[in-house]
């Protein structure tokens, strides 16, 4: 009990110290203003901040100190916010659908439906051509604002047929910009959302709609909304990691499996720092091939048994 105890606190150390990795002192050009965050997102106007509460704060970078623009100007500081934000999320629907793919930005655009040559066309795609994520999306969007039920691409048809004339149907949606993994971006309207998801992503939304005038405002709100859903996922994979590693480590308490730490550094030509992994596995080489399947990019320098 007193190994699995000490386990427990290793892991949780190491959540925080991932969490907290890139803190540090901030300060206004003046030096009068000073806060202590992490920096996790930022464009050419715009820093948001991550601060020890968990709040969330974005600051133009022209009231910053040159030493905190000549940090966030850093390849070191691009190449770590390019990685986090490069990643897929995962999203749920009403219904329980997932939705793979990476919040960009707030906007509004019209689904435009109509029947050329007998296909179904879809903002003057047809609809057979359209990856299939991007399809399940759709079919959501127009059962929804339907009032009917569309499953496939059969159904869409058969609806097309009965529905639409000569003229195209068009539906303004409104809601966040996703890029999928096949590269394509669709709009994901706000009520295709589960309650809890769309907790995250909406709250932005009255102010950037109220910006007509001011770009550079919206697009300050876009970040912030891709900010929160970068750390909205971090969490939410952080706590699955904190409950599989439980489960792990009472298979390993049990002696069903031992704990390893892989120890790794980046290759040649791989930006990053060495450091280590814990897995459980039966025996030390079978920890290192799950390790080394994980981050290709690195090389294992050693590996060592955490548990006895």
């Amino acid at each position: 009990m007193r190994m699995f105890s000490t386990l427990l606190a290793l892991v949780g150390s190491l959540v925080v110290a991932t969490a907290t990795g890139n803190a540090r002192e901030w300060s206004s050009f003046d030096g009068q203003y000073k806060i202590d965050a992490e920096v996790v997102a930022f464009n050419d106007t715009t820093v948001v901040l991550k601060r020890k509460s968990g709040k969330l704060v974005a600051v133009e970078l022209a009231e910053l100190s040159q030493q905190d623009r000549d940090y966030v100007a850093s390849q070191e500081t691009k190449d770590a916010f390019h990685k986090s934000a490069d990643q897929m999320q995962t999203w749920t629907s009403v219904d329980g659908m997932k939705i793979r793919g990476r919040v960009v930005a707030y906007g509004q655009k019209d689904l435009v439906v109509q029947r050329k040559l007998g296909n179904v066309m879809i903002n003057g795609t047809a609809f057979a051509r359209i990856d299939p994520l991007h399809q399940a999306v759709i079919l959501k969007i127009i059962s929804h604002l339907e009032g009917t039920k569309i499953e496939d691409a059969s159904q869409l048809s058969a609806w097309a047929r009965k529905t639409l004339s000569a003229e195209p149907k068009t539906y303004p949606l409104e809601g966040v910009l996703m890029a999928l993994e096949s590269g394509d971006q669709i709009s994901v309207p706000f009520f295709l959302f589960a309650k809890e998801d769309l907790a995250v992503l909406q709250p932005g939304w009255e102010h950037w709609l109220s910006e007509t005038e001011d770009e550079a405002a919206r697009e300050r709100e876009s970040l912030m909304v891709q900010t929160s859903a970068m750390q909205y996922q971090r969490e939410k994979e952080r706590d699955y990691q904190i409950e599989r590693m439980k489960l792990d480590m009472l298979a390993a308490a049990t002696g069903l499996t031992s704990i390893w730490e892989v120890l790794l550094k980046p290759r040649p030509g791989v930006y990053g720092r060495r450091t280590s992994v814990i897995v459980t596995a039966r025996n030390s080489d079978i920890a290192t091939r799950m390790v080394t399947s994980r981050y290709p990019g690195y090389a294992v320098v050693g590996v060592r048994r955490a548990s006895y």
